[in-house]
């Protein structure tokens, strides 16, 4: 059997070719997943930003009641 293995790159210039599309095709790629996400609703930022703190920001203090007889004697 031969363990001659054929190379996909026959020449220099396939060689740069290829050196530049794996540096630039992932990166055109990010670049459109980039734009994809931030093509969202556009809206005030400051207003944005209060309405998604608000709940988790937001302080209920509530007072508990004392406890019955029937579960202060358990």
């Amino acid at each position: 059997m031969s363990e001659e293995h054929g190379s996909l790159i026959k020449s220099p210039k396939q060689l740069i070719i290829m050196v530049f599309a794996s540096f630039f095709v992932p990166l055109i790629i990010i670049l459109l997943l980039m734009v994809f996400v931030n093509n969202g609703k556009r809206t005030d930022a400051a207003a944005s930003a209060e309405q998604l703190i608000k709940p988790v920001a937001q302080l209920n203090v509530q007072e508990t009641p004392a406890p019955s007889a029937a579960q202060a004697t358990k």
